[in-house]
């Protein structure tokens, strides 16, 4: 902190003599140099004296041991998926352990809701503050609960995370804050408002494939609405929760915040549901469609609302007016970013026949000059999958294409070199039709499928081809055809000559249609989600509006001509009808002047 202060110090120095020499520069003009001390006086006043506020001093609390951290259920056996070593036991919480949890989460959470935004945006920088201090150990945990590589821990857990963050503290006040509404004519007396307040507690089930990322992600955007948040890690990447919750405790409780605001539970399929059940007041939902419905139909008991973000089979197209070399780097990213292993993957990429043979040729001599390998033993391109049945059913679905007609250009087996880890190497398959099994089901793994196209209207048939409704991005140097093409294929979001980079614009939303869910999180959208919407009506004056005769009991004959008229009058279309209309309504109330007292 001390850092930071002789940091901003600097600044408001250097500031100050720079805008010094400038009005030395420009004596002559005297307008000129008061106009300029002016907007330096106002920009010093901005960042160095208008943003301090005085927040309230709380005494440090305890880290303490999270409740999640007492499960007595099944043992977990924590394997490390590139070197198949054991790295501990973490039990799995019972179902009434979850409750228990859920009853801690209520308590603090009963605190911290009357915090104000400038104590949340303290969180979030501490919360920054700490992935930078402790960015090597927290790569490394998810390293080894993964098998991913450093870059990809560095990047996906790391710079996201900070981003999240980033957004929370500049934009998150905005988008919770108090809207004014539109008041009809009728109530010209009242105001109207919406506000968002926090729910209570919410549920977060996440998966594996981003382990730290998704559970700050989720929890922080959770109690920046003014939430608890109880985090359900999966039983495939549960290791580094140890490191991560001891981390988050901290953080709270150095400042004053019960520790237990933020929660990650162990568990299997059990303890997924129990905490559906639990009673929370909202549940996000990221996985597989499979188990996406059935958290649906177990929320449905207690009316308990949901969001869902269950995957997808995005489609990657690469028309033939770009640039081959830079296609061929971005498809790269969006096939086999995390090892194919993330719901926004590119897993169907449609190329144009005039491009089609050289960029498949182009892209399988890639991707079989990259080195795959244990992360933790050198610099590799890609590491291991983290899922031993997920390998499985990949080899099984290359495999099955293969025998329906697919072209195996690359991979399309286990590393031979490490049979312990769960390595599956890249794979591309080449001459990919739209009745093929690997075109429907979404793999989750490192395959690239190429499809051949030629026409639009055959390109956008196939890209709506599947259930699935995430993700689309787009390649062509025709930014008006990107935009026709996009309009018409289903999907929650679009990205035009890049993949991936909107998940970076936190003030996107983030979720798809059809069998990929509903809900968003991420953007305003993800934090009013996370709230209750409360619509208010007042009065706009200090006085009491007097309840006219017109709607009083017991109703008198003459109203109901009355309000006819002036249905007439505000709804009716043309001009003439509505003078009509205005001079029957004047005329009634004329001859009835009590029922408008």
């Amino acid at each position: 902190m001390t850092e930071i202060t002789e940091s901003c110090g600097c600044v408001y120095r250097d500031s100050l003599q720079f805008v010094k020499k400038f009005l030395i520069a420009n004596s002559n003009d005297f307008i000129f140099q008061s106009l300029i001390g002016l907007l330096a006086f106002i920009i010093v006043y901005k960042l160095f004296i208008g943003g301090r506020k005085n927040l309230p001093k709380r005494a440090k609390r305890s880290v303490g041991v999270s409740p999640a951290s007492k499960g007595t259920g099944q043992p977990i056996d924590c394997v490390n998926p590139a070197t198949g070593k054991s790295m501990g036991i973490i039990n799995c919480l019972k179902p009434v352990e979850v409750k228990q949890c859920l009853e801690s989460a209520k308590l603090a959470q009963s605190e911290w809701k009357s915090t104000s935004f400038d104590e949340r945006r303290q969180i979030m920088q501490d919360f920054i503050d700490m992935f930078i201090n402790n960015e090597k150990a927290i790569v490394e945990a998810s390293m080894r609960d993964t098998g991913k590589t450093r870059f990809e821990a560095t990047f996906g857990e790391i710079l996201t995370s900070c981003e999240k963050l980033r957004y929370l503290i500049k934009h998150g006040e905005k988008a919770l804050k108090t809207e004014k509404r539109i008041v009809p004519m009728l109530l010209g007396t009242k105001s109207a408002r919406l506000e968002y307040h926090p729910l209570g507690s919410i549920g977060i089930i996440i998966p594996w494939n981003y382990p730290i990322h998704s559970i700050i992600s989720a929890a922080a955007a959770a109690i920046f609405a003014g939430n608890a948040a109880l985090v359900k890690v999966s039983e495939w990447s549960t290791h580094s929760k140890v490191l991560f919750e001891g981390l988050i405790r901290e953080v709270l409780a150095n400042r004053g915040h019960d520790p237990n605001l933020i929660q990650i539970l162990p568990g299997m399929g059990e303890t997924g549901e129990a905490l559906v059940r639990s009673g929370v007041d909202k549940i996000l939902f990221i996985g597989s469609p499979q188990t996406g419905k059935r958290v649906m139909k177990a929320a449905s008991d207690n009316l308990t609302p949901v969001i869902l973000e269950l995957g997808g089979k995005d489609p990657m197209i690469v028309y033939d007016d770009i640039d081959i070399d830079w296609a061929l780097a971005v498809v790269q990213r969006g096939c086999f970013i995390n090892l194919g292993q993330n719901c926004i993957s590119s897993e169907r990429v449609f190329v144009h026949e005039r491009i089609y043979d050289k960029f498949a040729q182009e892209m399988t001599k890639k991707i079989k000059s990259l080195k795959q390998g244990p992360p933790e033993e050198g610099h590799f391109d890609f590491g291991s999958m983290t899922m031993p049945a997920q390998v499985d059913k990949v080899d099984q679905l290359v495999q099955q294409t293969i025998k329906e007609g697919a072209k195996l250009l690359a991979g399309g087996m286990r590393h031979p070199s490490y049979p312990k880890g769960n390595f599956y190497m890249p794979t591309i398959l080449g001459d990919v039709k739209p009745g093929m099994t690997i075109f429907q089901e979404e793999a989750f793994g490192p395959v690239c499928t190429l499809v051949k196209f030629s026409s639009e209207a055959e390109l956008i048939e196939m890209a709506n081809g599947t259930v699935f409704g995430l993700g689309c991005s787009i390649l062509t140097s025709d930014l008006k055809r990107a935009e026709r093409i996009g309009s018409q294929i289903s999907t929650g979001m679009l990205t035009i000559n890049d993949y991936g980079a909107s998940y970076l614009v936190q003030d996107l939303p983030f979720g798809g249609c059809k069998e990929s869910g509903f809900g968003r999180f991420n953007g305003p959208e993800g934090l009013r989600g996370f709230s209750r919407e409360v619509s208010i009506l007042t009065d706009k004056f200090p006085i009491r509006t007097p309840v006219p005769r017109l709607i009083r009991y017991p109703i008198d004959p003459n109203s109901v001509g009355i309000i006819r008229q002036a249905i007439f009058m505000i709804y009716q279309r043309g001009f003439f009808n509505k003078i009509r209309a205005a001079c029957s309504f004047t005329s009634q109330v004329i001859r009835n002047p009590k029922l408008l007292l």
